[in-house]
């Protein structure tokens, strides 16, 4: 007989039938779509207990479940406390206690948690057994008592409690380790914190956060506040904990059943709500399964039931969980008793209510009149799709802001706090630092960070006039190391002060906003900070041009190459070298190319320095010697085109006055000066020139006085300005030496009565410390581009521009710059600011001076004789040391 012929097949198939229909119930819905309210399936008949369990042993393992037995449990609190219990925290273990709270495994996630009904348990079991008296002070005392040792218990009780509160705190970093990242990213930018303070702030919100919401969760006062809303007996406004526990333990037994009843309905909803916040109910992918034996019709089971449906029918709470009860002996009633005719509005009310809500009827009655076939398939395992989902996103939220905030801020460690155009380079801060917001105080030091500070306070004074142009101050402001007599952070301390000192003194429109460009320690980074200069100015059309690169070293030259590129103007304060901001053409190697027409000087060149202190040395210094010689110690380090330079200049001027020129070289790197000094003196010249930096000269000279020279002359070129202003007493008093340089700005150069206001105020003690020549030319150096600007400005508002309109363009500044001669010349405070009409910008009959250091008005340095015109109505010099001068 075959396996149709006796029945069995089709009751397998039936029954698989069966389980199909119990599993497309027990499945949640689809992420975003809305859980449906779920039947109570009451299944009647003989064989109802055994079709019940029939139908549920499948999944018995593989959802939240629980059965219950008719008469198992003496009341609805019994009931209860076996679906949702928690443990005895004696220590004895109650394993009757919170089955639909027990972990399912393989499930992969937590098992729901029931704080409000442990709650209301927990209240209810009246201490002592008796009934205590809500305004009882000594009972309230009590009850204070027992929630803070239940409290403790729920949060290291030991057993389930231990998991519960694990589960809690992992719930909790998931929202918080994200929110410590944001605050990581938040610290990083907007504060300018760099290095590990936003690290440091984000750990603390991710354990404060996940401790406080977790200890919220453990000790149930994250859910507690449901308690309000309640309306069987709900808690008072400021109703504390403690008496509220109180007045339920006393509250009647009806009443209480009804709470606890829909608090354990709210646990469950709580478990499957789709929070705002990560939390475990996104993942579970199957709804709880409660299986109910029902032969009495006024038992605890069938009261539980039909609490259930009253709640549901108040509140529109629907539990997300189904239930399979077994009613052999009939279907109990909806409600104990019919409401009497008096309460007819009060019952019309609730049924308004109830439709209000949209409360289906969710019994559903079948006949069982045979058991179900026992099925071959295996038990049905968890559903582990959407828990895999939760939580692979769950180690996203943890693992991806976590990443993007590193990554974050590698980036703003790499642009020195998220600066937009600055990059760190090695140790340094390389671009404009101060583009959109003022300077951060920990990338510079000492008078740099005090004179940036107050030129980023001068720039929120033109950014608020709304009418506002920019100008670019190229330096080395990350001098990471300086050996004694080393000036060159002096220098740009000079040239910041000489900007701000500019940029406070303009107070028409536009407004002078100033910006800070690092170029690195010796202007190693000057191409890459250049490039940053570019990228910004590409985005922001008040940039007018580029000041300062006051030095005539590597850096600087390819800056130029590049800004010339990108059409920005530039003028130079103190870089001097002859062929200094020539592009050079790739097609013709070896060329020294051609001069950029964006690239203007307002310091006099090298050739033209070289020239007067030749004529100098050789007319006035050497005039009554036949045959002079004259020995050149010239400094050879690599990058530096200054000194080369010079050095050059300086052989061809000398024997071109007629002297015998020998030179002598060394570097800074290797040292050597003193070997120079040896050598120079063993030759025994009439005149020694110094054309090297400011950092070797006072070895130089006590090399010189070592030597045993004897009475020479030494000239020294304009590096050394600092030095003497800083050493002038002990230079001064070199027993063999006459120690001259030459000048390219000074206060001591102007008369008192005729001085611009800047150097009347130098020569009123202003700048004491400051190098001269940085501090004056590079005051030229904003002056002469904000006159550009300044002009274009108001001649398009004559033509009616207005606004933005207004704004001048670079190629206005370009274009008035390179007219900057004759008529258009102007005084500045180092003298007549005039540019060769021609593409190379170089400044025309500028003044330049030889200064002999000895005690004088300006400490120790005297001047000896000037050449180049101060005003503009000083006629040109008909002195012969002075006629025909070189400018280029």
């Amino acid at each position: 007989m075959t396996e149709h012929e006796d029945g069995t097949g089709w009751r397998s198939a039936q029954m698989a039938d069966l389980r199909s229909v119990i599993e497309r119930l027990i499945r949640r819905r689809t992420l975003l779509r809305a859980d449906p309210p779920l039947p109570t399936v009451l299944v009647t008949g003989e064989q109802a207990v055994a079709a019940v369990d029939r139908l549920a042993e499948p999944f018995e393992t593989a959802v939240p479940y629980a059965r219950v037995m008719d008469g198992a449990h003496e009341s609805v609190l019994d009931l209860v406390s076996s679906l949702a219990g928690d443990e005895d925290h004696t220590g004895k273990a109650e394993t009757d206690r919170g089955r639909l709270g027990k972990p399912v495994g393989g499930s992969l996630l937590p098992p729901p948690r029931f704080p409000l009904a442990q709650f209301v348990l927990w209240a209810r079991a009246r201490p002592e057994g008796r009934v205590p008296d809500p305004h009882s002070h000594t009972d309230y005392q009590l009850y204070k008592k027992r929630l803070k040792d239940w409290r403790r218990g729920m949060a290291g009780g030991g057993g389930d409690d231990v998991k519960t509160s694990a589960d809690f705190l992992a719930r909790a970093a998931t929202t918080w380790v994200p929110v410590g990242t944001l605050a990581v990213w938040w610290a990083g930018g907007a504060a300018d914190l760099v290095g590990v303070i936003p690290w440091l702030l984000g750990l603390l919100v991710a354990l404060g956060g996940t401790l406080a919401q977790g200890t919220m969760s453990i000790r149930g006062s994250l859910f507690t506040g449901w308690f309000s809303s309640e309306p069987t007996l709900a808690r008072r406004r400021f109703e504390r904990l403690p008496q509220y526990a109180l007045r339920l333990a006393a509250a009647p037994d009806d009443a209480i059943e009804e709470l606890l009843v829909h608090a354990l309905m709210q646990d469950l909803h709580e478990a499957y709500k789709k929070w705002i916040i990560p939390w475990p109910s996104w993942g579970r992918g199957q709804y709880c399964l409660l299986v109910l034996q029902i032969t009495d019709p006024d038992g605890v089971s069938a009261r539980f039931l039909r609490l259930m449906e009253e709640i549901t029918k108040k509140t529109g709470l629907f539990a997300p969980m189904l239930v399979l009860a077994a009613v052999p002996h009939g279907v109990p009633p909806a409600q104990a008793a019919p409401k009497p005719l008096r309460d007819l509005e009060e019952a019309v009310a609730q049924w308004r209510n109830m439709a209000r809500l949209g409360v289906p009827e969710l019994r559903l009655t079948v006949e069982a009149t045979a058991v179900p076939a026992q099925p071959q398939d295996d038990p049905s395992p968890p559903r582990r799709r959407r828990a895999m989902a939760y939580w692979t996103v769950m180690a996203l939220l943890v693992i991806v802001p976590l990443s993007l905030v590193y990554a974050i801020q590698l980036d703003r460690n790499e642009h020195c706090g998220g600066l937009p155009w600055v990059e760190r380079v090695e140790d340094e801060c390389v671009g404009v630092v101060n583009a959109e917001r003022s300077t951060p105080e920990t990338l510079f030091e000492g008078d740099v960070k005090e004179l940036v500070k107050k030129i980023d306070q001068n720039n929120a004074y033109a950014i608020g006039s709304g009418r506002y142009i920019s100008l670019v101050l190229f330096g080395e402001f990350s001098i990471k190391k300086t050996a004694e007599d080393d000036t060159r952070l002096a220098a740009a301390v000079s040239e910041l002060a000489a900007v701000e000192e500019y940029q406070r003194t303009v107070t028409s429109t536009p407004r002078l906003h100033v910006l800070i460009a690092n170029a690195g320690d010796n202007f190693d980074h000057g191409r890459r900070a250049a490039r940053l200069i570019i990228d910004m100015a590409e985005q922001d059309k008040r940039v007018m041009g580029v000041v300062g690169l006051p030095r005539s070293v590597a850096g600087i030259g390819e800056a130029i190459r590049e800004l010339h590129l990108a059409k920005i103007p530039m003028v130079s304060s103190t870089a001097t070298a002859d062929r200094f901001g020539y592009i050079s053409n790739p097609g013709l190697p070896g060329q020294p190319g051609e001069p950029s027409p964006y690239y203007f000087q307002v310091g006099p060149t090298n050739v033209r320095q070289a020239a007067f202190g030749a004529r100098f040395a050789r007319r006035t210094l050497l005039k009554g010697v036949s045959n002079p010689t004259a020995v050149i110690v010239e400094d050879r380090s690599q990058g530096d085109v200054y000194t080369l330079n010079l050095a050059d200049d300086f052989e061809a001027a000398l024997t071109e006055e007629k002297a015998d020129v020998q030179r002598i070289s060394y570097t800074v790197q290797q040292g050597g000066i003193s070997s120079a000094a040896g050598k120079a003196c063993a030759l025994a010249p009439d005149v020694l020139v110094y054309a090297g930096r400011a950092s070797e000269f006072r070895a130089f000279l006590t090399a010189v006085e070592g030597n045993a020279c004897g009475a020479v002359k030494v000239i020294a070129g304009d590096d050394v300005v600092k030095v003497v202003t800083d050493h002038g007493d002990e230079i001064a008093n070199t027993k063999q030496a006459d120690v001259y340089y030459l000048a390219l700005a000074h206060r001591a150069l102007w008369p008192r009565s005729s001085a611009t206001s800047f150097v009347s105020k130098l020569q009123d003690k202003g700048h004491p410390t400051a190098s001269d020549d940085n501090l004056i030319l590079t005051y030229d150096a904003a002056d002469v581009v904000y006159r550009a600007a300044n002009a274009a400005y108001q001649a398009a508002g004559m033509a009616g521009g207005e606004g933005d309109v207004q704004l001048p363009s670079r190629g206005d500044i370009l274009y008035r710059l390179a007219r900057t001669s004759g008529n258009a010349a102007w005084a500045g405070s180092g003298g007549v600011v005039s540019f060769d009409l021609t593409e190379r910008h170089t400044p025309i009959d500028k003044a330049i001076a030889i200064m002999k250091v000895e005690k004088s008005e300006w400490g120790y340095t005297r001047l000896v004789k000037r050449c180049g015109r101060l005003d503009t109505n000083e006629p040109p010099s008909k002195d012969p040391l002075c006629t025909g001068l070189p400018n280029k």
